[in-house]
């Protein structure tokens, strides 16, 4: 049946594009959570960096009131 042939031709091709539309809706997400992650990570990166000065400030002042 050419009718029956050609209605299965339609549903896979409907079939292929929605797969399309929901892979390509995934990739998106994908990316803006990588964008998320790579934000945190520099966020991250920063505030290990403040703690850092931080605690050599405390440390210099620490020792400084043990010198007195």
């Amino acid at each position: 049946c050419p009718q029956t042939h050609h209605r299965a031709n339609e549903e896979i091709a409907q079939v292929r594009t929605k797969a399309k539309a929901e892979s390509a809706a995934l990739h998106a997400g994908l990316r803006k959570e990588q964008m998320k992650v790579e934000s945190l990570e520099r966020a991250l990166q920063q505030k290990n960096q403040e703690i850092e000065e931080l605690t050599k400030i405390c440390d210099e002042l620490i020792a400084k009131l043990g010198k007195t």
